[in-house]
């Protein structure tokens, strides 16, 4: 088999192979594939790679343009992601042939930073192909209200004062690694987006907050609300406890969730005090966060990534 860029006529291909892999319905699966990688923001950064015999595509791998801001400047990067060997060409290793053709001369990219969320089912194949794992996203969870969220069982629905149909851009002096909040990267993420996601900014003593949710229902009468991202734009910790927690009293009258989650690095210090004044505990469950690249070799501190759930392609 042969490992080559994405053309255009691989497509319905591709589509099919990840509609019979998960029984999504094709229509849709295309408009989301042709949204994902073919948008203006996407079309001419985006990495598609795929293993192909003859004119029979067998794999498809990619990695989308994913940037990054540290200190205003922003960092070029890409998210591996929608990795998938059609049943008829697993064990022959193409999913690691796939990573590697990035890194082979003649390949046409040059992707200084790459970096994933991977399942349990593929975590070794990357650690195998050297990406580091320095870290992982920790759960917390936090009670809201258990009691009132059952007049509301089954319900996703995000009431109107938290939804926001225009692009937001937030700005922050926080030193830390993040993935960029600019309204060009905001209209290509969730113009592709079929779920309510809910979002909220207060003020408080010069100072913002940001945060974007969604609902999901587990054992068909918890209702949790999942926290994608909180941003603050200053570095005041005292404060930003205090924006936390307006926000989510706010939050919690409007919606009625039984509890409250957010994952975030493990290792960084600042959210671990400000998640504990608001009445967060630790989860065991963890999300795999791993990195590759000339970037990701240089990286003193890994403390200083402040990364989220919501920073995830599935978002």
């Amino acid at each position: 088999m042969e490992i080559l860029a994405y053309q255009d006529w691989m497509k319905p291909q591709v589509i099919k192979m990840f509609v019979e892999e998960y029984g999504v319905e094709e229509a849709a699966f295309e408009k989301l594939f042709t949204h994902f990688y073919e948008s203006e923001f996407q079309k001419d950064r985006c990495i598609r790679i795929v293993a192909v015999e003859g004119q029979k595509v067998g794999g498809f791998q990619s990695f989308f343009y994913w940037p990054l801001k540290q200190n205003g400047k922003t960092v070029d990067a890409w998210q591996s992601g929608n990795s998938l060997v059609h049943p008829d060409f697993r064990g022959k290793g193409l999913f690691t042939k796939m990573l590697d053709f990035i890194h082979q001369q003649g390949s046409g990219f040059n992707a200084e930073l790459l970096i994933g969320f991977p399942v349990e089912m593929s975590y070794n194949s990357f650690i195998r192909n050297k990406w580091s794992n320095p870290f992982n996203l920790q759960w917390h969870v936090k009670i809201g209200n258990p009691l009132l969220s059952l007049f509301r069982i089954g319900s996703t629905d995000i009431p109107s004062i938290f939804r926001r149909d225009k692009q937001e851009d937030f700005s922050t002096n926080n030193p830390n690694y993040k993935v960029e909040q600019s309204k060009a990267f905001d209209a290509y993420r969730f113009g592709y987006q079929n779920e309510s996601l809910g979002r909220l900014i207060m003020h408080e003593n010069e100072q913002s907050i940001f945060l974007e949710f969604k609902i999901q229902i587990r054992k068909k009468i918890i209702r949790e609300l999942v926290i994608g991202k909180i941003l603050f734009s200053g570095n005041n910790e005292h404060i930003n406890v205090k924006l936390l927690e307006r926000a989510l009293r706010k939050v919690k009258r409007g919606i009625r969730p039984s509890i409250f989650s957010f994952a975030c690095n493990e290792y960084l210090s600042s959210w671990m005090r400000i998640l504990d004044e608001n009445g967060f505990k630790k989860h065991d469950k963890k999300i795999y966060f791993i990195a590759k690249g000339k970037i990701a070799e240089n990286v003193t501190n890994w403390k200083e990534w402040d990364i989220q759930r919501g920073d995830i392609d599935t978002w």
